[in-house]
C-alpha cells in the first residue's frame, strides 16, 4: 500500500527556520516539543532520508506501475544536486506523479520542515497543480539566497494569503471563502529548473518536483479587515519585479489564468480533497503568478513591489 504521508501527521509542526529574518517567524506559533512517537521537523543540515531506503520502499509497493521507481530516483538527485536532469522523466500519471511528490517531501522533511501551505501552479496547457510548501523554504524580504550552479532559477511574483478558520474548507461560495482569510502576503517564489527542457510545462513533471520551489521571500503582511466581504477582491492585484539596473522584468495586474483570488482558493480546496487532504487554520495559500516567470541571469539585487487592494507591500532580495 502506499505510504500514508498525511498520517505523519507533519502538519504545522515545530518552528520555521527563519534565516536570521526578522518577522516570517510571526506566521506560526511555536509548537511545544513532541513526546515520544512525534514528529517534529528540525533544521538538521543532514541528506534526509536515504535515497536507497526511499526507492526500495517505493519500489516494494504493488500498486505502482514500472516508471515509479525510476521516476523517484530522478526527482531526488535533481533536488538534491539542484542539477537540471539530463532526460525526461518517464511517462507518469497523475496518481504516481503525487506519489512521487509525497516522498520528496518525506526526504525533504528533516531539512526543510513541515507542510504549512500550498501553491496553485499551473502546467502549460492550463491544468492547475498542486505544489506543497514547507516550512523552512520561507524567508524574508532582505535575504540573499543561494543559487544553483546547474540550473537555471525561476522567479515569479505570488500572491499569497493566509487562512484564519478552518472553516474555509466547507467553504462553497466566494463570501464564506473571504471571511477565511486574514491577511494578504506579497511574496517571490524562486524555483530550480530542474525538469528536461520537454517536461517543463507538464503536470505530472510539476507535481513530481514539487514545481522545484526552492524559496518564497516574504514581505510584510497586509490585513485584510473585517468588515471585508468580496468587493476588494475584484479589484487588481498588481506587481512588478525590478532588476538591479532599473529595468523592469516582469509585471502584471492579475493572476496567472485570469482567475479571481477567491476562486483560487477554491481551486485549490477541490485539489486537495482530492488528495484526500484539507485547509487548516494559519496556512498559506499562493493562489498564482502576478505577471509572467523570469529565467534569472547572474546574482544581483532584485525588487518586487506590490500594489493590492489591502495595500501596498514590497519584497527586497539578491541571489548569489
Amino acid at each position: 500500500m502506499p505510504v500514508d504521508v498525511d498520517g505523519i501527521d507533519w502538519h504545522h509542526v515545530g518552528s520555521i527556520h527563519n534565516q536570521g529574518q526578522e518577522y516570517v517567524e510571526r506566521f506560526w506559533a511555536r509548537d511545544e516539543e513532541r513526546g515520544a512517537g512525534g514528529c517534529r521537523a528540525t533544521k538538521t543540515g543532514g541528506a534526509g532520508l536515504a535515497l536507497g531506503a526511499l526507492v526500495s520502499a517505493f519500489v516494494g509497493m504493488a500498486v505502482y506501475a514500472e516508471p515509479g521507481p525510476e521516476g523517484l530516483t530522478q526527482v531526488l538527485n535533481a533536488h538534491r544536486s539542484r542539477e537540471r536532469m539530463r532526460q525526461a522523466l518517464p511517462d507518469l500519471n497523475a496518481a504516481t506523479a503525487t506519489e512521487i511528490q509525497d516522498f520528496l517531501l518525506m526526504n525533504l522533511a528533516p531539512d526543510e520542515g513541515s507542510p504549512v501551505g500550498y501553491l496553485r501552479e499551473m502546467a502549460s496547457d492550463g491544468t492547475p497543480v498542486s505544489v506543497v510548501l514547507l516550512e523552512n523554504l520561507f524567508t524574508s524580504s532582505g535575504a540573499t539566497l543561494r543559487a544553483a550552479q546547474n540550473a537555471k532559477q525561476l522567479v515569479q511574483l505570488e500572491l499569497l494569503v493566509r487562512i484564519n478558520s478552518a472553516q474555509i474548507d466547507e467553504a462553497g461560495t466566494r463570501s464564506s471563502v473571504a471571511a477565511g482569510i486574514s491577511e494578504v502576503v506579497p511574496a517571490v517564489v524562486v524555483r530550480d529548473q530542474l525538469l528536461f527542457s520537454a517536461q517543463q510545462g507538464d503536470a505530472a513533471a510539476l507535481t513530481a518536483i514539487n514545481a522545484g520551489v526552492r524559496y518564497l521571500v516574504l514581505g510584510r503582511p497586509l490585513s485584510v479587515p473585517l468588515w471585508e466581504n468580496t468587493q476588494y477582491w475584484h479589484k487588481p492585484f498588481g506587481a512588478r519585479l525590478v532588476g538591479r539596473d532599473g529595468q523592469i522584468l516582469s509585471q502584471g495586474h492579475s493572476l496567472a489564468g485570469g482567475i479571481s483570488p477567491l476562486e483560487a482558493v477554491l481551486e485549490i480546496k477541490r485539489m486537495l480533497h482530492q488528495r484526500g487532504r484539507s485547509l487548516r487554520a494559519g496556512d498559506l495559500l499562493g493562489l498564482g503568478a502576478i505577471g509572467s516567470a523570469v529565467v534569472l541571469s547572474g546574482a544581483g539585487r532584485l525588487e518586487a513591489d506590490f500594489d493590492t487592494p489591502f495595500g501596498w507591500g514590497q519584497v527586497i532580495f539578491a541571489l548569489h
